[in-house]
């Protein structure tokens, strides 16, 4: 299948009634909105379009909305959020996911200091030893203030005791002020390659997709899912039905030609569209 470029959504948006859009890499950097950004999802939203905002962020929906509009996208420019801490929290209320990632066990929370992640309605009892867990809740990371080193060093003993681990953000790459540094999915690798077992909600799982396609109201042939990452916005999509378009942004960005190219060719999944920013 040939790749098409595009300049912007104009030009295949009334193909679609449906998007399922990421957020960082693609909506902002981090920091601020990204140039573009948020004209072009609004004016998919004013056209009658189902935009549902879909992250790998390890926080509740309510919260990423807040960041979103701290970051000047208004409620109008979009449908819903559907995050991977959301669909994670619910699994875990619901007991879907099976022992011990069930509402009351013990806790172990990695995550980003001072960030809140929603759980506390879940009767968890956090504790401040992995080994001690019933369950790690790999959530987000502390990275750089925390190396991958130092978490390899004191998960070695939960691997041990044989606790598994939930990643409720797959990302391995997470862009920040001080440049790209290792995400929550790196984290879970590492606690992966000492042994440890571990479950994953979030791109290219397919729980979120499925929470996003409630929301959507669309059918997998009228939706385009719109990210910067080949291995979790492309691969998750594509298997489902769902067209993709690949922003060489973010976690992609200043690639060369040539690497682009080599990624593109060595996907198990192609785009169907490839742009550089998301516009209109």
């Amino acid at each position: 299948m040939s790749v098409r470029a595009i300049e912007g959504l104009r030009e295949i948006a009334d193909r679609y009634c449906a998007f399922y859009v990421d957020q960082f890499g693609v909506m902002h950097n981090g920091i601020t909105a990204l140039p573009g950004a948020v004209e072009a999802l609004t004016r998919l939203v004013a056209l009658g379009k189902r935009v549902i905002v879909l992250t790998n962020s390890g926080k509740r929906a309510a919260d990423n909305v807040a960041r979103l509009a701290a970051f000047g996208f208004p409620p109008e420019s979009f449908s819903a959020l559907v995050s991977s801490g959301e669909v994670a929290h619910d699994a875990i209320h619901a007991g879907s996911l099976g022992d011990p990632f069930r509402a009351g066990g013990s806790a172990y929370v990695i995550g980003r200091t001072g960030d809140d992640y929603g759980l506390d309605d879940l009767g968890l009892r956090f504790v401040d030893d992995p080994a001690r867990a019933d369950m790690l809740l790999i959530m987000g990371s502390d990275c750089p203030r925390t190396s991958l080193d130092d978490y390899r060093c004191f998960l070695v003993a939960a691997v041990a005791k044989r606790i598994p681990a939930l990643c409720c953000n797959p990302d391995v790459t997470m862009l920040t002020r001080d440049g790209p540094q290792p995400s929550a999915g790196a984290i879970a690798q590492v606690y992966a390659a000492l042994g440890g077992e571990v479950a994953f909600i979030g791109k290219p799982g397919p729980a979120i997709y499925r929470a996003a396609a409630h929301l959507a109201d669309a059918e997998a042939a009228q939706t385009l899912a719109i990210g910067d990452s080949l291995d979790h916005d492309v691969q998750g999509a594509a298997p489902l039905g769902l067209d993709t378009l690949l922003l060489r942004g973010g976690v992609l960005a200043g690639l060369a030609e040539a690497d682009f190219a080599a990624a593109l060719a060595a996907a198990p999944f192609q785009p169907k569209f490839i742009a550089d920013a998301l516009r209109w």
